[in-house]
């Protein structure tokens, strides 16, 4: 981060954007990532995206940050470890970009400082197949109180013929499982990922031994099941509805993906 950002010790911190340059004078191929925490007490995750030479110019604000980067690079979160690509898959860095930190804060009951960074692992060649990632998301459920179970789901169709590689579910405090299923064109279908116990405290990512080939038309579908019952103990407030929302007292539903072009 270009500069250090002073965590009160208590409230709510709407996310917060650093821009820093990378000063790169040539193009660079990036085999992987390791994003560090300054202070992981108070860091709830961190996503780095690039901002490539000719993008909108920010004037600092976050709205305006956010737009600009436009190219999601890796992020981490409480127990997700470094990411790096198998042999001959990388991602472009192109000369003259700025990496965005989008850092979310939690306070924890001690004011503290806070300056993350992030490690790059150049690639001696460039690569010969492009790592891409996108998330398939609900935004619009609506947790009943005291609702013990239940149940959302999302779903992301391939345009064309990809090489599946990884997932990285993203949820709260509430959640209880998460699952992704590959449904085929012909209707044939295949859980690639249970996660029957999901901790927010300890994320995991997980990389497939053998990637697997999705033709076009194939789909990904999620499923999630929150507790928003009083026998979840890291529940804010059995008694609320809970929608969609940044911070850690709502909820999120993203099934995270790498995978790359089959025609690569």
């Amino acid at each position: 981060m270009p500069v250090a950002y002073d965590v009160p010790a208590e409230g709510v911190i709407p996310y917060k954007y650093f821009t820093a340059p990378t000063n790169f004078t040539e193009d660079k191929w990036i085999r992987g990532v390791e994003i560090r925490a300054g202070k992981p007490g108070v860091v709830h995750h961190i996503i780095l995206s690039v901002r490539e030479p000719g993008a909108a110019s920010s004037t600092g604000q976050a709205d305006d940050v956010r737009r600009g980067a436009t190219v999601q690079l890796s992020g981490t979160a409480p127990g997700l470890q470094p990411k790096f690509y198998r042999d001959g898959v990388a991602r472009l860095i192109k000369a003259g970009s700025q990496i965005v930190f989008q850092v979310h804060y939690t306070p924890n009951g001690k004011a503290t400082t806070d300056k993350s960074y992030v490690g790059l692992y150049f690639s001696s060649e460039p690569a010969r197949i492009v790592a891409k990632s996108a998330g398939i998301m609900n935004v619009g459920f609506k947790i009943p109180p005291g609702d013990p179970n239940y149940e959302v789901h999302s779903t992301w169709t391939a345009k064309e013929d990809v090489v599946l590689n990884g997932f990285m579910p993203h949820m709260h405090v509430r959640v209880k499982d998460f699952k992704y299923t590959v449904v085929y064109p012909d209707g044939r279908s295949e859980v690639v990922l249970n996660v029957p116990r999901y901790d927010f405290n300890w994320q995991l990512g997980y990389e497939l031994k053998d990637p697997l080939r999705l033709p076009k038309g194939t789909r990904i579908d999620c499923v999630a099941h929150y507790d928003n019952s009083v026998n979840n103990k890291y529940n804010p407030d059995p008694a609320k509805e809970v929608r969609w929302g940044d911070q850690t007292f709502e909820e999120m539903m993203i099934g995270f993906f790498d995978y790359t072009l089959d025609k690569n």
